[in-house]
C-alpha cells in the first residue's frame, strides 16, 4: 500500500513538474496578492524580465512598470480585476537592464467564498516582434493628416492615428480590443463622432471591397466637419471576417473653396446679365418715363395712377443700377478715412426715406475709432445699403441703431433693426444673388455689399437681434502705414 501510494505521488509530482516545464515553455506566468505584490513568477518571468527569482519574490509588480502607459490605464485594469473580472491586454515592461518587452496579458482574480478576489494569476505571452512592426506602422500612419483605424474582424478598435483619436476624443491606452460601441461609454469619447462615422460598417461588410461616403460629424469643439470615409473590409481565405481599415480625409476645407467658386461664377454669371439688362432695358426706359410725363401733362385726372406707374418704372431703373453696378469695373482711390464721418453723411442722406416708413435712426454715443483704409464713396455704399434694409425690414416702424467700435486689429460698424428678423434657411445664404426676405426684393444690394466689404478685406456678420429684429456687423481692418487692400473677406452667420 505504502509502495503504491508512494507511486501515485511520485506520477502526481511528474505531471506537475511536466505541467511547469510545459508553462515555463508555453507561458510567462506570476502570482500576486491582492496588492500587486509577487508571490510566484515560473522560470520565463525570470528570464524576460533580468530578475532572478529572490529579486522578485515579495517586491510588488510596480518593479517592472515601464512608465509607459497612463495611471488611467491602470486604474482601468484595476478596476475591472479588483470587481472579479478577468482583464485581458497588452502591457510594455522595463527589465533589469533597462530594455523594454512587449506581453499579451491576461490577468484572472482567484476569488474567495464571499465571491472577493484573494490572488491574482497573470498569464502572459512575449510580442515585442509583432509590437515593434507596430511602431512601424504607427510611425507611417502617425503624421497622416488622414482619420485612420484598423479594426479586427468582431469590430473591436486594434489601431488609431493621431487625427482619429482626436478627433473621437478618446484615449491612445484605453481604446484597443474596445468595439465602438464601448467607446461611446466612455466619457471622453465624442460620441456623435463615432456613432456618425461606424453607422455604415455593416454596409461596407455586405459591399465585400472598398465602400466610401462623404459624411459631416462634429468635431470635440463643436464644429462640423467634412470627412470622405473610404473602408476597406479584409477577409480570411474561409470567408470569415478578418479586419477592416478606415480612412477619413477632412474635405472641408475645399468644400469650401468649391462653394465659393460656384458663388463666384454665379456672381460672374450676374455681371455678364447686367451688362445686357443695361443695354436692352435702361435706354428705353428713359423713353418710357418720358412719355409717361407727357401723359401726365395730357390727363392731369390721372396723376395719381401716374404717380404709381412712374414709382414702378424707379423701383426698376434702381434694380437696373444695382446690376450695374454689380458688373462694372471699378478705378478705385483708396484712403484713410474716419467711420464716423461716413455714417453722418449716410444718416443725413437717408433720413427722409426712414421718416417716411416712420422709423428712428439712432446713431449711438460715439467712441474714438482708428481710421481705416477704403474707397470712400464705395464705404458709403455699403453703409446706405445696410441702413436701408434696416429700414425697410420695419414695414411696422421702429428704431434702427448705428455704432461703431475698435475691436480687435479694426473697426465694427453695427447696424441693429427691430424688424421680423431672418428665416434660419435664409440667414445662411445672404449675399448670394436673389436671395432676400423682401417680397419684391433681388437680393442684388446685399452682394454688391458683400463684394466690397471683401474689397476691403473685412467680413460682413448677420446674427439674431434680442428681442426681434437683424442685426449685421461690419469689420474692417485697422488702417497701416503703406497698407494695400487685396484678397478676399468672409461672410459669416451665427445664431
Amino acid at each position: 500500500m505504502i509502495r503504491e501510494n508512494l507511486r501515485a505521488l511520485e506520477a502526481i509530482v511528474r505531471n506537475l513538474t511536466d505541467l511547469n516545464t510545459a508553462l515555463d515553455e508555453a507561458l510567462i506566468v506570476a502570482i500576486t496578492d491582492v496588492r500587486g505584490n509577487i508571490k510566484f513568477v515560473n522560470e520565463r518571468f525570470c528570464q524576460i524580465s533580468k530578475y532572478s527569482r529572490t529579486e522578485l519574490l515579495g517586491q510588488n509588480h510596480r518593479i517592472i512598470n515601464s512608465g509607459y502607459h497612463s495611471k488611467a490605464f491602470f486604474r482601468e485594469m484595476w478596476r475591472t480585476i479588483a470587481n472579479g473580472r478577468i482583464w485581458t491586454g497588452e502591457l510594455k515592461n522595463r527589465a533589469k537592464d533597462g530594455s523594454f518587452y512587449w506581453m499579451h496579458t491576461i490577468i484572472v482574480p482567484l476569488l474567495n467564498d464571499r465571491g472577493k478576489p484573494y490572488e491574482y494569476v497573470s498569464f502572459r505571452t512575449e510580442i515585442t516582434a509583432r509590437k515593434l512592426e507596430e511602431e512601424k506602422l504607427d510611425a507611417l500612419i502617425a503624421t497622416m493628416p488622414d482619420v485612420v483605424v484598423f479594426l479586427d474582424g468582431d469590430g473591436r478598435w486594434l489601431k488609431a492615428n493621431d487625427a482619429a483619436r482626436a478627433l473621437f476624443h478618446i484615449d491612445s491606452d484605453v481604446y484597443r480590443g474596445r468595439t465602438t460601441a464601448e467607446l461611446r461609454t466612455l466619457r471622453a469619447a465624442n460620441a456623435p463622432a463615432l456613432c456618425r462615422v461606424m453607422a455604415s460598417d455593416e454596409a461596407a461588410w455586405d459591399a465585400r471591397g472598398p465602400h466610401q461616403e462623404e459624411i459631416e460629424v462634429p468635431n470635440p469643439e463643436g464644429s462640423l466637419v467634412t470627412l470622405q470615409m473610404t473602408k476597406v473590409p479584409v477577409y480570411h481565405n474561409d470567408g470569415q471576417r478578418s479586419g477592416m481599415v478606415l480612412i477619413g480625409r477632412d474635405v472641408t476645407a475645399q468644400k469650401r473653396t468649391a462653394e465659393a467658386l460656384r458663388r463666384s461664377e454665379t456672381i460672374a454669371a450676374v455681371g455678364q446679365l447686367a451688362s445686357g439688362i443695361a443695354h436692352e432695358v435702361r435706354n428705353p426706359l428713359a423713353g418710357i418715363k418720358w412719355a409717361v410725363e407727357v401723359l401726365r401733362a395730357k390727363h392731369p385726372d390721372s396723376s395719381e395712377q401716374i404717380d404709381l406707374i412712374l414709382k414702378e418704372l424707379d423701383r426698376v431703373d434702381g434694380i437696373v443700377g444695382e446690376l450695374l453696378m454689380a458688373a462694372r469695373p471699378h478705378a478705385t482711390q483708396f484712403g484713410y478715412v474716419n467711420v464716423h464721418d461716413v455714417i453722418q453723411s449716410v444718416v443725413t442722406l437717408m433720413n427722409g426715406h426712414a421718416r417716411r416708413n416712420r422709423v428712428d435712426v439712432r446713431v449711438e454715443e460715439a467712441q474714438p475709432v482708428p481710421p481705416i483704409y477704403c474707397e470712400p464713396h464705395r464705404l458709403k455704399q455699403v453703409f446706405i445699403n445696410l441702413v436701408k434694409n434696416g429700414i425697410e425690414a420695419m414695414d411696422q416702424g421702429g428704431c434702427l441703431r448705428i455704432s461703431a467700435a475698435r475691436r480687435d486689429t479694426g473697426v465694427v460698424v453695427r447696424v441693429a433693426d427691430e424688424g421680423h428678423g431672418i428665416p434660419d434657411d435664409v440667414l445662411t445664404r445672404l449675399g448670394q444673388p436673389f436671395v432676400t426676405t423682401k417680397e419684391q426684393g433681388t437680393g442684388l444690394g446685399l452682394m454688391v455689399t458683400q463684394q466690397i466689404v471683401q474689397e476691403h478685406q473685412g467680413s460682413l456678420t448677420f446674427h439674431r437681434n434680442t428681442p426681434h429684429g437683424t442685426v449685421v456687423e461690419v469689420w474692417f481692418p485697422r488702417a497701416t502705414d503703406g497698407q494695400s487692400i487685396s484678397g478676399t473677406g468672409r461672410t459669416v452667420t451665427s445664431p
